[in-house]
């Protein structure tokens, strides 16, 4: 899978901070607007679908979610919210889908906590760790519609497993 790169050549870090990744995903996304349409990747689209939820996060919940793995106990509690209808939104608007963009902020916590890549399967997106499929948005989905049935701690904790064997 081809590699984020910014005009100097400069790729990101899954470990850079978010204002350094919203700065860097509008760079991409300007250069991408006057016609430099290679940059387009799944990657950076699922960049960008994470800078959304985080938005979203942060303007509904007042919450800042950032790049640490500890947010993934912060978007376990905002999922828990979700789940419970705390926000009355529909959550799987087809222009606006919260789902798939909570799907990418838990890809993003994976990656840079625990490594792999995004990649785009024919079963959905996924983010790939040592050939494995890590199916990160369908497991948002399932966990907004389980209620607490699920949950993102251990759900983390077993992929982190992966990396141990």
């Amino acid at each position: 899978m081809k590699r984020l790169e910014s005009e100097c050549g400069r790729g990101f870090s899954y470990k850079s901070s978010i204002p350094v990744l919203e700065e860097y995903y509008q760079k991409q996304y300007d250069l991408i607007r006057n016609g430099d349409t290679d940059l387009v990747t799944y990657e950076l689209v699922m960049l960008g679908n994470a800078l959304d939820f985080i938005d979203f996060v942060r303007r509904n919940f007042g919450i800042s979610l950032d790049e640490r793995e500890k947010s993934v106990e912060i978007y376990e509690e905002v999922m828990d919210a979700l789940s419970r209808g705390i926000i009355n939104e529909n959550l799987f608007d087809k222009n606006n889908n919260i789902a798939a963009k909570a799907g990418a902020y838990l890809g993003f916590l994976v990656i840079g906590g625990v490594g792999g890549e995004w990649m785009d399967t024919s079963e959905g997106g996924a983010v790939v760790i040592d050939g494995r499929n890590i199916y990160v948005c369908d497991f948002a989905a399932n966990r907004l519609m389980s209620g607490s049935e699920l949950n993102t701690n251990d759900y983390y904790r077993k992929i982190k497993t992966l990396r141990k064997h």
